[in-house]
This record gives structure tokens, sequence and C-alpha cells, in this order.
């Protein structure tokens, strides 16, 4: 399949209804074919190893499908985690939807937080808002590392809500093993949007008990 054949098909199968409810939901300027992830995933398994199927004659930061299948097709062609990243170092400027960034992890290898720490302090404060947001997205694979602590120094704060968003997901998963250095953190944290958030995400989530959740709603007095 060529890659004017892969954007002839997915028109071909598009569906006008999800086109508009996932084209809202993108946040980007991406045009939206309409077809839903599943059958993207599908086509990415199925096309992993098409030789005629080439990255580079891609067109992107057009269609949101078509970015997701370079995505995905570009990082399930990598050997190693190392290849990954480099692809990623290159490529990660492209994926300017949540729909991507968030997706992302799940085509990576197993990766040392060594690796992972080198790309976030390469990329959390660039210039393009996704690429900052998936920084913080790609460190929920770590979030039972106690070495992820170290990314609380690098929290900013900015009026972008999905950096927001990726950094208070981060955090309230760190918080499920490390609650009160979490704890600590909101106790100082300047950015009020950041904190709140943070606290809502906790409170929201299963996986803290009643006591741990009141204990964070109480920092919410001081906000």
């Amino acid at each position: 399949m060529t890659y004017k054949e892969l954007l002839d098909y997915l028109y071909s199968i598009r569906d006008n209804k999800h086109a508009e409810f996932a084209g809202h939901l993108s946040n980007s300027g991406y045009i939206t074919i309409g077809v839903k992830n599943p059958i993207l995933r599908s086509i990415i398994i199925e096309h992993v190893l098409d030789n005629e199927l080439k990255l580079d004659e891609f067109v992107l930061s057009k269609h949101l499908e078509i970015d997701f299948i370079y995505f995905g097709i570009g990082l399930k062609r990598c050997k190693t985690i190392e290849e990954q990243l480099d692809f990623l170092d290159k490529n990660i400027k492209y994926a300017q939807s949540w729909a991507i960034t968030d997706t992302i992890n799940n085509s990576l290898k197993k990766c040392s937080f060594d690796l992972y720490w080198d790309f976030f302090l390469s990329h959390y404060n660039n210039k393009h808002l996704y690429t900052r947001r998936f920084s913080y997205i790609f460190g929920l694979k770590f979030y039972n590392d106690p070495k992820i602590l170290n990314v609380f120094k690098y929290l900013r704060e900015n009026d972008e809500y999905m950096v927001m968003m990726s950094e208070a997901w981060l955090l309230q998963s760190i918080a499920i093993n490390y609650p009160e250095e979490t704890f600590n953190l909101l106790t100082t944290l300047d950015d009020k949007k950041l904190k709140l958030k943070t606290i809502s995400k906790i409170c929201d989530s299963f996986r803290f008990s009643v006591e741990i959740k009141e204990k964070f709603k109480s920092l919410r007095l001081n906000s």
C-alpha cells in the first residue's frame, strides 16, 4: 500500500459522525477524517512490514489519522528503545494532538529511567506544546520509581491546559506510591491551577484511600 492508497482508503471508510466528534476532542488544527482508533491500530499492525508504505512520503500535520499511523508504524519499525527515542527526537514536533502523544507510550519498548530522563530534560521546555505534554506523559511509565520525584523541580506554571493536565496526571500517578512527597510538594506549589487539578485527580481516583483523599482535600483551603 502506498501513502496515497492509504489516504484514499481512510476516506473510503470514514464515519462522518465520528469525524465531527473526534475533531472537537483532538484540540488541534488537524483535518479529522473519521476513522476510529481500533481500525487505525489494525492498519498499523498490518503494514508495519509493508515496504511499499514509506514514512518519508507521509504528509504530516494535516490529517489526524495519518499522523497517528505515522507514529504507530514508525515506532514499531524501530528495533530498540534507543532507535525509538531517536525517532521521537526527530518527529515528536509533528504530534500536535493529545490523541497522538497519549498513545505513543503503548508502542515504546522497555526503557530505563536514565534514558527517559535524558529525553525529558531535552524536551520538557520545548517550544512545541505537545512535545512538552509528551515529556510528562512518558514519565507515567516510571510513576513507581523513586527517581521520578526529580520531576518535581521541573514543574512550570503555564497557561497551556494540555501541558498542565499532563503534569497533574503524572503527579496523581506519583502520589499512588509517594503520597507524602506529593503532598509536601503541593503545600509549596505556586501554580494554583496545577495544584487544584492534581487534588481533583487524586480525589477522583479509586487508587487512594478515603483518608488520603481527605488529606489532599485539606490543601484546597489554602488555595
